[in-house]
C-alpha cells in the first residue's frame, strides 16, 4: 500500500459530526452520500483529493480530473546535485550527468494530461497533491522553489528517463487509483540535462 501522509483523527472525526462543513465531494464523487459509508482511511483520502471508487483525484487547480481520461504524464526537471562534482572537462562531455553520478533531482512540478480539455485545460498539474500527500519534499538553499526526489534506483527506465522520476506517477496515480503501475506509462521529462545511463 503506497504511504500516504495521515490526517490528525480530530479533524476526520470532525469531519463524521459535520460533513456539510467538510467541504469535501464525496456526493459528487465518492461511493455514497452518507458520509458514515466511510472508513476513516478513505476519509483521509478524500482530504487529500483523492477519490478512488470513482476515480477523480483532485488536482492543483482546484478541479476534479477524471483518471481514467488521463493518457500521459509529464515532469519537469530542472537541477540535479552531484556525487562527484562536475568539472570543466566532464561539464564538456557531459559525463558528469551519467545516471549513476547523480545524487537528486530537482523538479519544479508534475502534470497529468488528458486528451480533452477540462474547464478549458488539457495539461493539469499535480505537484501540490504529491506534496500533500507526503511524497515530494521541498528544495532548499539554490533549490528552493523546486521538490526534491533522491535519486534510489540510479538507473534509466526504458533508456529514456531516470526510474525514480516516473515513480510518483507510478505509485501514487497508477497504483493507487488502478492497482496497475503502468497503467498511465506514456511519460515524459521535460529538461535541458541530457542524463544518460552509467558507460
Amino acid at each position: 500500500m503506497e504511504k500516504i501522509k495521515k490526517i490528525e483523527k480530530s479533524k476526520i472525526n470532525k469531519i463524521y459530526n459535520q460533513p456539510e462543513k467538510s467541504g469535501l465531494a464525496y456526493k459528487l464523487y465518492g461511493k455514497s452520500e452518507n458520509i458514515n459509508d466511510y472508513s476513516e482511511r478513505e476519509i483521509n483520502e478524500m482530504i487529500l483529493g483523492i477519490y478512488r471508487d470513482k476515480k477523480y483525484l483532485l488536482v492543483d487547480g482546484d478541479y476534479f480530473v477524471n483518471l481514467e481520461e488521463v493518457v500521459k504524464s509529464e515532469c519537469s526537471l530542472q537541477e540535479v546535485s552531484y556525487y562527484k562534482k562536475p568539472t570543466l572537462e566532464t561539464f564538456k562531455d557531459n559525463s558528469c550527468n551519467q545516471i549513476g553520478n547523480i545524487r537528486t533531482f530537482y523538479v519544479k512540478d508534475y502534470y497529468i494530461i488528458t486528451q480533452e480539455p477540462i474547464a478549458g485545460i488539457s495539461k493539469h498539474r499535480i505537484t501540490k497533491y504529491l506534496s500533500r500527500i507526503g511524497f515530494l519534499n521541498t528544495g532548499r538553499g539554490k533549490y528552493n522553489g523546486l521538490f526534491s526526489i533522491a535519486n534510489d534506483y540510479q538507473t534509466m527506465q526504458g533508456g529514456k528517463y531516470p526510474k525514480d522520476l516516473y515513480y510518483p506517477i507510478k505509485r501514487y496515480i497508477n497504483g493507487l487509483f488502478f492497482d496497475d503501475d503502468y497503467k498511465i506509462s506514456d511519460f515524459d521529462v521535460i529538461t535541458s540535462l541530457i542524463i544518460t545511463a552509467n558507460s
